[in-house]
């Protein structure tokens, strides 16, 4: 790095014009998956663009990780959900190793969320459900998917253009478009502070072991416990 680069990068405001409030282990709700639908509708309130947005990180056979932001289509009491091709990078990687890391960023609200689990695959029915729901143009996009080969601009375009010629009306699912639950075993819930003294809480199951200010005594399984993390 160049002392130049270094000064520019130093110069640039970080956390401007928040007025972080702070957050206690309280202030959650009882099931994580729970706060974390309300964080997202939080930061839309807040203005801030697509922020079901999540970076979703995988690691390949030879242990090398990739990463990728795409949408948070779902969340229920159990789950998070996105979807993909089955035989893209990211589904192949699943299918050997479903443990996955994610992350939110809310900059706007000075917030951020990551969270580890396992990803796995939902029925037919659901796949083909999501599919559906989908705008036209991103219903013909998942049929140009060729599971990251090269390719040319022009064949993609006059691609593109064929099968909305071929389907004028209804497109139909491919069959590698696959939606996909992740259970996450931990959570955690990061708001900036003021002099970088930021709150930090973490959810785990009961499954896992907590290190500080958790109580995990007499759990039941599948429960969640929370604890508040150093900054």
């Amino acid at each position: 790095m160049t002392e130049t680069t270094r000064n520019r990068f130093r110069a640039i405001a970080v956390f401007e014009g928040l007025d972080p409030k702070g957050f206690t282990t309280a202030d959650l709700a009882a099931n994580p998956l729970e706060a974390v639908q309300e964080w997202i509708l939080a930061a839309a309130g807040a203005g801030q663009a697509e922020p079901h947005a999540m970076t979703l990180c995988t690691v390949g056979a030879d242990g090398t990780p990739s990463s990728r932001v795409l949408l948070c289509k779902d969340i229920d009491g159990e789950r998070l959900y996105f979807a993909s091709h089955s035989d893209s990078r990211k589904g192949v990687e699943l299918a050997d190793n479903p443990r996955v890391a994610v992350q939110f960023h809310w900059p706007v609200v000075g917030r951020q969320l990551r969270l580890t689990g396992t990803a796995t695959a939902t029925d037919r029915a659901a796949s083909e459900a999501d599919f559906a729901e989908r705008g036209r143009g991103s219903r013909l996009s998942a049929h140009l998917h060729r599971a990251t080969a090269p390719g040319d601009r022009e064949e993609v375009l006059a691609e593109c253009r064929r099968l909305s010629d071929a389907h004028p009306q209804d497109i139909p699912c491919p069959p590698s478009w696959t939606l996909y639950g992740i259970v996450p075993s931990e959570v955690e819930f990061w708001e900036a502070g003021t002099d970088r003294v930021h709150t930090r809480v973490r959810c785990l199951r009961a499954a896992e072991t907590l290190t500080g200010n958790g109580t995990s005594d007499d759990a039941t399984p599948g429960d969640w416990y929370r604890e508040y993390l150093w900054p």
